[in-house]
């Protein structure tokens, strides 16, 4: 034969052997990463899907050699090989397909790259065209996270079960000066199984190790598949121990109830007390979601002393739901109670929850539209506190703006409300208001920002065993009032600013003129919305610093201030406003301390100064405006270098506890911390928060030391409180500690439930 004609022969069976070898090959070799995916289940997002004939895509071949053997039906491709389609490739030294056997072969340095970014390394493949029966050796995984896994051998059988013998798995990176060194932490296991059909991941024999140092082990373990969103079974215990129960341990169950349901139930036991109970149940529904919480023990109830009294039920209870009604109407409710004032404190942590809201509501949302109906219920969890809470039954608001530029180029406004309030035992009372208004804020060529403001307050009150609480014995069965209470005021600013290549700055002086009809509080129409008047830079040019409508502020004054500010075009910045108050006409209606109760009111202020990201201080302030004298401090501020940062919060506050009696009360506080990283992985930090005013000592202690790489994150905490709480919850020292695996889950100890009170949560479960 001639050597052109040998050429052609040549030809014509390489076009034949990739004929035969392209949706062969194709579909066997992309099944290597199915092969693998039992170890990967627990870790990846998705399981590699299997290529078939069918798709669409076309498919390239691309080897130095392609041959087949007509009489052993066997193809061959040698020589850097490489199958591709779409984004995922296959590259081996040899591949080969039998015809007869049905069997696909590749050997020599395969390596299968995943759409999804996964690798796969393999030295020797052998399966079926139909992937249901196939033989790995030697495999290694990459995977997006630069997690890695290792096998000495993969099967696949019946085209349902992939096992992986001795796997090897660890999302830790290798030492870059000797990358034989084990990994921090690795698992270990003789067997990994993935069921397809169950979509279940079995365990055996598996080891978790320290620095090569076998340190956990268990005989067998199982977890659902990346596939499977969720599944009912155990999750991660956790233990630990506090000075008032002693050692305890928490168990929870997860329940997939349905696809829109599941539910969470807690044991616990606590040293000698009886066990607890608890759990949670999510729903969600095509329009809204519920989701319900609450626990239950027989404990011991102590009194004030400490002294055991008698053991009795005790639990609580929570519930939140939001439901649509429409496009326009919604409703909802949020509801807490516990069986006693400590319940909470001593079983959850819950040390900084003093009152419990419970509510219940309709809304409505509607272009510049809003209302509102709202009822309210509290439980006081502050000890020895006699003051009745109330019932409100219910709450109901409106607000309505108009189109800006409309009436007289400015904007309309209403706010209506209903307000109902009931205590069984004490005065109740009901109210109505509606307050129209007009806003309107004009810019004049010269610069001045002058905004003009009107408004008429109509209210009507209804009151019922109503005692006055500046005279003795004055209780009403029943009082009528009506208050009618028009306003306006004029604000004009006029901002200099000058824009620098590196630099900018503002000077913006402010004034306000207010006038209103000279009031007097009348006492007789009680105060249940404006008990308190916190006087700050904040609410300086308000209408009224009353918190509500129920007390008002009369008369005419004038408010001014100064804003200045200056900031760099590479991040530095520094602003300070100081402002005042005078009330033109007289009035004694803001109690001594307020600030407000001289025609001078004092003044208020705020410093900002961030010269760079190694210090940032925020200061406000109220001065005594005859003395100067400090009324109010709140700082906070930061500061550090490198890996060192020290920071405080610092509050003082001079206020009238007895606004009749013109007593005062100083309160004064401050919290301490630091951070520092200790090196690449160990930092340490601590906090301790210290009262000076009224009751000096200290409060809560805190320390952190934490260790945090890429795959590991180990904390160890020291806290010690020094409040007591009559009753049960008394100070004490807690040390705890949290260990995070990447991947597979978190142990922390002790924890601290959450659930719907929004307090401290500690708790972080695995599937």
């Amino acid at each position: 034969m001639t050597a052109p004609a040998s050429r052609q022969v040549r030809r014509r069976a390489d076009r034949q052997a990739r004929k035969i070898l392209k949706p062969v090959l194709l579909s066997g070799l992309l099944g290597l990463a199915v092969v693998c995916s039992a170890v990967l289940v627990r870790h990846a997002s998705a399981q590699a899907p299997a290529a078939n004939t069918q798709n669409q895509e076309p498919v390239l071949l691309v080897a130095d050699s392609v041959t087949f053997d007509e009489e052993t039906g066997i193809v061959t491709a040698t020589g850097n090989v490489e199958l591709s389609q779409g984004p995922r490739t296959v590259r081996a030294d040899t591949i080969t397909y039998n015809q007869k056997t049905k069997v696909v072969t590749a050997s020599g340095n395969i390596r299968l790259v995943e759409p999804t970014g996964e690798i796969l390394f393999a030295d020797y493949a052998e399966l079926t065209d139909d992937m249901a029966e196939a033989f790995v050796t030697n495999l290694r995984m990459l995977m997006t996270d630069n997690s890695r896994m290792a096998g000495t051998e993969g099967e696949r059988r019946g085209g349902r079960m992939t096992r992986v013998n001795r796997a090897v798995y660890s999302p830790c990176d290798l030492c870059k000066d000797d990358p034989s060194r084990a990994p921090l932490w690795q698992i270990r296991a003789v067997r990994v199984v993935h069921d397809n059909e169950a979509k279940e991941v079995r365990y055996r024999d598996a080891v978790l190790e320290l620095f090569g140092l076998p340190v956990a082990y268990t005989p067998y373990l199982s977890h659902p598949d990346p596939t499977v969103e969720r599944r009912t079974g155990m999750l991660a215990p956790v233990y630990g121990r506090t000075s008032d129960l002693g050692m305890f341990l928490r168990t929870y169950t997860y329940i997939d109830i349905a696809p829109e349901q599941d539910a969470t139930i807690e044991v616990t036991k606590f040293g000698s007390e009886s066990l607890l109970l608890g759990g949670e149940y999510r729903r969600r529904f095509e329009k809204g979601n519920l989701i319900l919480s609450g626990s239950i023990t027989r404990g011991d109830l102590t009194d004030a002393a400490g002294d055991f009294k008698r053991k009795d039920w005790r639990g609580h209870i929570a519930g939140k739901g939001l439901f649509e009604i429409d496009d326009t109407w919604r409703w909802g409710f949020e509801g807490q109670r516990a069986s006693e004032y400590t319940y909470l404190r001593r079983y959850f942590d819950y040390r900084d929850k003093d009152i419990l809201t419970s509510k219940a509501f309709v809304e409505g949302f509607r272009g510049r539209n809003y209302a509102a109906v709202t009822a309210y219920s509290f439980q006081d969890l502050r000890y020895n506190n006699t003051t009745q809470e109330p019932l409100v039954l219910p709450e109901g608001v409106y607000s309505a703006y108009g189109e800006p530029g409309g009436v007289f180029g400015g904007r309309w406004s209403i706010d209506a409300g209903v307000l109902s309030i009931l205590r069984p035992d004490g005065p109740s009372s009901r109210r109505f208001s509606v307050a129209p208004g007009w806003r309107r804020e004009m810019v004049s060529d010269l610069g001045f920002i002058t905004t003009l403001n009107t408004s008429v307050l109509m209210a009507g009150y209804q009151t019922n065993d109503y005692d006055r609480p500046d005279i003795a014995g004055s209780t009403r069965e029943a009082n009528n009032r009506f208050r009618f209470f028009p306003s306006a005021d004029i604000t004009v600013r006029y901002p200099f600013v000058r824009y620098g290549e590196s630099s900018s700055q503002l000077i913006e002086p402010i004034g306000q003129f207010r006038v209103a009809p000279q009031v007097s509080n009348n006492l007789e129409v009680p105060n249940e919305d404006s008990l308190d008047v916190e006087f700050d830079e904040t609410n300086l040019f308000m209408p009224s610093r009353y918190t509500g409508i129920d007390r008002l502020e009369g008369g005419m004054r004038a408010t001014y201030g100064v804003h200045a500010a200056t900031w760099f075009n590479s991040g530095p910045r520094a602003s300070v406003f100081l402002g005042q108050s005078y009330r033109i006409t007289e009035s004694t209606d803001y109690a001594y301390g307020s600030g407000l109760e001289n025609k001078q009111s004092d003044y208020v202020g705020r410093v900002e100064l961030v010269p760079g990201s190694w210090f940032d201080a925020n200061y406000s302030f109220r001065l005594d405006q005859s003395t100067l004298e400090p009324r109010r401090h709140a700082l906070t501020a930061s500061t550090g270098y490198g890996g060192l940062r020290v920071f405080t919060n610092y509050t003082y506050l001079d206020q009238f506890s007895d606004p009749y009696t013109r007593s005062q009360s100083e309160i004064e506080q401050a919290t301490f911390g630091a951070s520092l990283r200790l090196g690449q992985f160990w930092s340490a930090s601590a906090a301790h928060v210290q009262a000076y005013t009224p009751d000096p000592g200290p409060r809560v202690s805190l320390g952190v030391l934490t260790y945090q790489d890429e795959c590991f994150t180990f904390d160890t905490v020291l806290r010690r409180d020094f409040t007591d709480t009559p009753g049960e919850s008394g100070s004490g020292t807690t040390v705890y500690f949290r260990l995070v695996f990447k991947n597979i889950g978190e142990f922390k100890s002790p924890t601290l439930s959450g659930g719907l009170f929004g307090g401290r949560t500690d708790q972080t479960t695995t599937p």
